[in-house]
Parts: C-alpha cells; structure tokens; sequence
C-alpha cells in the first residue's frame, strides 16, 4: 500500500514546556489538541507538507488504562531506552487494508467509524511508534504560516539504536524524505529547504531535536 507521512511526535514533559525552544528559532506554534480517554495532549508546528506534534501526559492513570494503553505513552516517557517518537502517516490511494500490521485504535475523540492503525511494532520501545491515520480523517483547521525559512520539510532524518529495524518501521523509513539511521541514540532531525541557509540547531539534551534550515 502507498503511505506517506503526515506528521511526527516528540513525547515531552508536561505541557511541552520544550515548544518553547522551537518559537525562540522562530517556529510559529499552531493549534493544540486534548485527547480524551488518551490521557495526552500536545502542541503543534504545522508546515507547508508535514507537522510536528509534541505530545505530553495529561492523566497517567488515564494513558496507562485507556483504550490506547498499548501506545505505553507512559512508558516511553519514563524510559530513557525507549524511543520518544511518533511517525504518523497516511494512505495516498484508496485501498483501505491496513498499510502494515498492527492493531486498531478507536479514539474517543473521532466518530465510531474512525480508527488509527497502530503498527505491531509498539511493545518495541526502542522503535519509534508507527501509525496510520484514519481514513478520512477529519481536516484540520486552519494554521498560522510559517516564515520562509521554516516553510517546507524536506528530509525528516529518526536515529534509532535499533541495529536491525522491525517491518513495520522498514516500511515507513520508505516514505518519501524519511530518512532512518540505525544503531544511533534516539535523536530526530529536521531539515527545512534542504538546509540552504546554513544554520542548524542542536536543542539536546532539552530535547532529542536537531534543526537545520
């Protein structure tokens, strides 16, 4: 099946004090969203083609115990191992099989009919979580621009410690612009225009972020 991604998440401490350090590059900070029966929340960029989410636990009783406990959202925050990461991706044809194996997820927060395709590959912490929007999912509302420099992505790069990746994420390591690098701690790279303007950006150990534009 076709996919390709839509936007990616960083697990952050409460209330994502970390967007922060991206509004003082320069990021323009978009609309943010509270995930009933999840337990998280997050903040959001929004870009010409993908979007970063930074996703935060708003009730731990809630994320550990509710429909989508098997994310281990609470776990991932808790174990430095672990991968913070979310790769969310959607289909670009209208072949509605699963685009790789996994489970589904009905949130709270779409209608009945609406569910994520959460990649079998989640009780692996050390990966990132890989997951499938919706099939018409609703739209977003509209966001602030970004300023020139921040306009457009064009290389995601995910460093894993993971020497050989599961299927799942081989899959959407495929995408267009996706770059993955094994047997690396957990980092994430940003890449806006192909990084013409030479500047870049190292906001570890705050968080696991590389910018480049």
């Amino acid at each position: 099946m076709a996919i390709a991604l839509d936007h990616f998440l960083i697990i952050t401490s409460h209330g994502a004090p970390e967007a922060d350090l991206l509004a003082n590059i320069g990021l323009v900070e978009g609309t943010s969203n509270d995930h009933p029966g999840q337990g998280t929340a997050n903040r959001r960029f929004f870009f010409s083609n993908w979007g970063l989410e930074l996703g935060y636990i708003r009730d731990a009783e809630e994320a550990l115990n509710g429909k989508a406990s098997g994310l281990r959202i609470v776990e991932r925050a808790a174990d430095h191992n672990a991968s913070p990461f979310g790769l969310i991706v959607h289909r670009t044809t209208d072949d509605t099989d699963d685009p790789f194996p996994g489970w589904h997820y009905y949130p709270e927060y779409f209608s009945a009919d609406k569910y994520f395709v959460v990649g079998e590959n989640a009780d692996i912490i050390e990966e990132p979580l890989c997951i499938c929007m919706p099939i018409m999912a609703p739209e977003r509302p509209v966001q602030p621009p970004q300023a020139e420099s921040f306009a457009n992505v064009t290389e995601l790069i995910v460093s894993v410690p993971v020497e050989k990746p599961s299927n799942v994420l081989q899959s959407i390591s495929e995408c267009d612009g996706v770059s993955l690098r094994t047997g690396e701690p957990h980092c994430m790279e940003i890449v806006f225009k192909d990084g013409v303007e030479g500047h870049s950006k190292d906001l570890n150990p705050d968080l696991p972020l590389v910018i480049r534009w």
